[in-house]
């Protein structure tokens, strides 16, 4: 998926959304919060288009700087569209109206491939603004861990009747990601705080799996990594073991 593609599979997501309360399915008090981060997004992604707009008048090389927006912008709308994601999960997961369900539908099948992307992105961002520590390490081995979760594993060993269960516990945990990507840049010390917290909710998470979600032990022989021809190095990875062996370098 390129940066291109997961704007715009991110931006029509909340354009359908923001539609869906335009045209009365949803009230105004249920997604009240969220609705000045929409404008904020609109207005960045509105700036966005308008400077590539005018390099592509000026015919201008500048290849380089509006990858680094794009990626700039991502990171800046993705928080707006998991917040979406949890008020679909939560606040209107009874809701009787079918406009509603056809997008909750539309949404939870394309949310792995966003939340997968997003943390891709958070990771190779990181990488780029923050400066190497054992704090960042930690980090990076975090969304690891996230990130084999949304490759490989729900195709073919996590129990399909709550595989939205899962992924709305990835959400949440994407959700903290960002929001201790945001320390990070700001203030490290509430980082550290942010970091403790990302790292037990994962462990819950590590229990979880091996407890409810997989439809075989964690330790069983017959649990394997589906080998498909994707890109990611995540998918590289063979035995299942190392999916808890990944989440274990963060102890070290």
């Amino acid at each position: 998926m390129t940066q291109y593609e997961l704007l715009q599979n991110v931006f029509g997501n909340l354009r359908d959304f923001h539609r869906l309360k335009v045209n009365g399915c949803v009230e105004h008090e249920t997604i009240e919060y969220v609705l000045p981060q929409f404008q904020l997004m609109a207005e960045r992604v509105g700036h966005f288009c308008f400077v590539l707009l005018s390099y592509h008048l000026d015919k201008t090389d500048e290849v380089s700087q509006v990858n680094s927006m794009l990626v700039d912008l991502l990171l800046k709308i993705i928080p707006v569209s998991l917040e979406v994601m949890h008020i679909c999960c939560t606040n209107l997961k009874g809701s009787k109206s079918e406009e509603v369900g056809l997008f909750i539908k539309q949404l939870l099948e394309a949310s792995p491939d966003i939340l997968r992307e997003s943390l891709i992105h958070l990771q190779e961002h990181m990488v780029n603004v923050v400066t190497p520590s054992a704090s960042t390490c930690n980090i990076h081995a975090m969304i690891e861990f996230l990130l084999i979760i949304l490759t490989d594993v729900p195709r073919d060993v996590i129990r399909h009747e709550i595989l939205f269960v899962l992924l709305a516990h990835v959400r949440e945990l994407t959700k903290e990601a960002f929001v201790l990507f945001r320390n990070l840049e700001e203030n490290m010390n509430e980082a550290s705080g942010a970091n403790l917290n990302l790292l037990e909710n994962i462990e819950i998470l590590k229990v979880d799996l091996k407890n409810d979600f997989l439809k075989a032990r964690a330790d069983s022989s017959q649990l394997r990594f589906p080998m498909n021809d994707g890109t990611h190095k995540l998918k590289k990875l063979g035995q299942f073991q190392c999916f808890f062996s990944c989440f274990d370098k963060i102890r070290n």
